[in-house]
């Protein structure tokens, strides 16, 4: 979860993920250290460890927000990304990565809808209805609140895979 929505001005509070297994089983993980560049150092061990270099990273906007944002920190801290597929920020592709966002619009900045609105048509419960939302991260990481943005960081990455499951078929 992100404090500000400039690299230039925020911060990384905590990230979390989904590592879906083979065997159709997944991991979930929130990484929330104590300060930003353990968390971003933390979170790149996992992008970086070569069990990842295979893997396809799966979000709702996260090539036109939440990887340019992370990769911009990491360079702010120095943290190294040698998953090139991770840096791979190339539109038009599913080979890297598969924004929900963009394959719902069509690549087209006017068919974007939000999150929220992704789930609520396709039947998912919104992450937006907790406590902590994306709007409230700032007052809520102010508030020490980490539980309830390790909550919200958890309840986005599950939506993500629910609708992810419901669009996997029709993505190629």
């Amino acid at each position: 979860m992100i404090r500000s929505t400039s690299p230039f001005f925020g911060e990384v509070v905590c990230v979390g993920m989904r590592w879906l297994k083979g065997d159709g089983t997944h991991r979930d993980n929130v990484i929330c250290e104590s300060n930003e560049h353990d968390t971003l150092e933390r979170f790149f061990d996992v992008v970086n460890h070569e069990s990842a270099q295979s893997v396809r990273f799966v979000h709702y906007n996260g090539l036109g927000f939440d990887i340019p944002f992370l990769i911009i920190r990491a360079a702010h801290h120095g943290t190294k990304i040698t998953n090139q597929k991770f840096t791979d920020l190339r539109r038009f592709s599913y080979k890297s990565h598969i924004d929900l966002m963009q394959f719902l619009a069509n690549w087209d900045f006017r068919g974007r809808v939000s999150f929220d609105i992704a789930c609520r048509s396709f039947g998912i419960p919104s992450p937006k209805e907790g406590k902590v939302t994306g709007a409230t991260v700032g007052k809520a990481f102010k508030e020490r609140n980490l539980e309830g943005i390790k909550q919200y960081a958890m309840e986005d990455v599950k939506a993500t895979h629910k609708l992810f499951e419901k669009l996997r078929d029709y993505i190629s």
